[in-house]
């Protein structure tokens, strides 16, 4: 329809070719720093993708989030918040972002030019051959530098809520026992080896959304993304029942040159700049306007809009019109990585979904809780990886979360809780 197999082919030999690149590669341009501190990025030429601007991140080590921060990963005091292995985290966030960046090549050069080649759940649910090649460019990234960890990708899972909880589990199960895949390489949910790394380091769990949007994608909208979560269970002693924990995240988004990322208690950064939205000074920032945070009705709220079910669009319908009239504004951005770290970056005050997959969230939870920003169930606690409903909100400047309890309410007083 596009000739979208021929351009994918061409980008395939290219790419692929260059995936061992050296990270210095990308030349960096001049930036512009934006209101509340982000960074508008300036590009040479649209057609050249390679000469996007870029600053590979440069880990700080002492915390920014104030004291009071709802992120409890940025307090020493706290062990269960602390990375416990014994991996170079800097070292893994650079092949992240450097993965983030080769399939964003792809996503730029490819976004509202490729037909449909497959769905999944429904018409809904797309899938791109720009997708299955993202996936392949950042795996073989990762298994080129770290073959003996893990890969779970969303496009070698099934369609449906069930082939993704299944697959999480098995992929944590791999990754738990230490065990690499075939001949070295990195072990997927279908493939379990036992080829271990001479150092005996910790394994950790790559968790992968090649591009998260894809709707968006085709259509030529500029909201989607690339998600890459690295999980850790707690060091290379599986013996341990550590829960799994995600420490590092990378979200990048091709098209308006925004990568976000994260590392468990060393922050979070766009384009290389740490972001710090506690004790902002600016005074139009609703942040801080009083001690309880970001009152409701100053609320900008991202509501999901999952496809996979009548049950889960049937919710947030409901979740739509009860909120509509109690916040500032509501947006369906359709995206769940995007809108996480948009989240992260104040540009979003909250956001609430159900039905979540693991490689929809990985990324986004430590980056939004490296931000200071707070991810709940829907019993209002603590969110992890394998949380499926939640209600993600931005850094209020405190640790009450009354965004994230007030959003709670809503829900509970408007049948937005349960689904089929």
């Amino acid at each position: 329809m596009y000739g979208g197999t021929a351009l994918i082919m061409i980008l395939s030999m290219i790419i692929v070719t260059s995936t061992k690149t050296s990270v210095d590669a990308f030349r960096l341009l001049p930036r512009r720093v934006g209101k509340n501190g982000g960074t508008l990025a300036l590009f040479s030429s649209a057609s050249s993708p390679s000469s996007a601007a870029f600053q590979y991140t440069q880990l700080e080590d002492s915390p920014m989030v104030s004291s009071t921060s709802t992120s409890t990963s940025t307090s020493t005091s706290m062990s269960k918040d602390q990375y416990r292995g014994n991996r170079n985290l800097q070292h893994v966030l650079r092949i992240a972002e450097n993965a983030a960046l080769k399939a964003g090549e792809i996503m730029r050069s490819t976004s509202g030019k490729i037909a449909i080649s497959n769905t999944k759940t429904n018409t809904a649910d797309l899938v791109t051959e720009s997708d299955i090649l993202c996936q392949k460019v950042i795996n073989d990234i990762i298994q080129n530098e770290f073959p003996g960890d893990c890969f779970l990708g969303e496009e070698d899972v099934g369609a449906g809520s069930f082939a993704s909880s299944s697959a999480l589990d098995r992929a944590l199960f791999i990754t738990k026992k230490g065990e690499g895949g075939d001949s070295g390489n990195a072990c997927t949910v279908d493939a379990i080896g036992g080829i271990q790394d001479e150092d005996d380091k910790e394994k950790l769990l790559w968790i992968v959304d090649p591009i998260d949007g894809t709707t968006n994608f085709q259509a030529g909208l500029p909201m989607f993304c690339v998600s890459i979560g690295v999980v850790s269970l707690g060091g290379s002693d599986a013996s341990t029942d550590d829960d799994p924990q995600v420490v590092a995240g990378v979200i990048y988004n091709p098209i308006l040159n925004e990568m976000v990322s994260a590392v468990r208690g060393r922050g979070c950064y766009l384009n290389g700049e740490r972001i710090k939205r506690t004790n902002d000074d600016d005074d139009d920032n609703d942040v801080n306007d009083s001690d309880d945070g970001i009152t409701l009705d100053k609320a900008l709220v991202n509501v999901g809009f999952p496809v996979y079910s009548e049950g889960t669009l049937r919710v947030s319908s409901r979740t739509v019109t009860a909120l509509s009239t109690k916040v500032r504004g509501v947006r369906m951005i359709a995206s769940a990585s995007q809108v996480m770290s948009w989240v992260a970056m104040g540009k979003l005050s909250a956001y609430v979904s159900w039905d979540l997959n693991a490689w929809d969230i990985a990324a986004g939870m430590v980056i939004v809780e490296e931000s200071g920003g707070f991810i709940s169930d829907f019993d209002g606690e603590r969110a992890t990886i394998l949380t499926r409903d939640m209600i993600i909100s931005c850094n209020e400047g405190n640790s009450k979360h009354n965004l994230s309890k007030a959003i709670l309410q809503v829900l509970k007083e408007n049948d937005c809780i349960e689904y089929q």
